[in-house]
């Protein structure tokens, strides 16, 4: 335990080590020579303006967002038939819009990952969301019909 103790005191003390830093002459010197983005296709996209997919990728976004939260106005402290959203209780409230949410925000968060490695599947991911959005609007407009 001494042992512990003394690491735990000893290994920041070290870490505190004083280093020169170097002047903009010897960074200038040492620095490597920039290479011309032209001459590497990955970096032209890099430099170039969001693209009108990516920007209809976000409007999915935007649409599946709002209509999460119209089926979950329309919803509110009624009876729900989906089991598994109701939780314990029969009625629609805080638990079942927690659960909801957080099925919308799995789906953008996978989403979001799946994009950062395969940009090709955007359209797919835009029209996906705008069928979910499509689908949730339509249970909503169900739900206000019901009142």
């Amino acid at each position: 335990m001494k042992l512990l103790r003394l690491m735990l005191i000893a290994f920041p003390v070290m870490a505190q080590e004083n280093l020169p830093i170097p002047s903009a002459l010897q960074l200038a010197s040492i620095a490597a020579p920039v290479p011309d983005s032209a001459s590497k296709p990955w970096m032209r996209d890099l430099d170039q303006a969001p693209s009108s997919n990516r920007t209809l990728y976000r409007w999915s976004v935007a649409t599946v967002l709002a209509a999460n939260a119209a089926d979950v106005a329309s919803s509110w402290k009624n009876r729900e038939a989906n089991p598994f959203v109701a939780g314990p209780a029969a009625q629609f409230g805080v638990t079942s819009v927690a659960i909801k949410s957080g099925f919308v925000g799995a789906s953008l968060v996978m989403q979001h990952f799946v994009l950062r490695h395969r940009p090709d599947l955007q359209k797919r991911l835009t029209w996906m969301n705008f069928v979910t959005a499509g689908a949730l609007g339509g249970v909503a407009a169900h739900n206000a019909s019901l009142r």
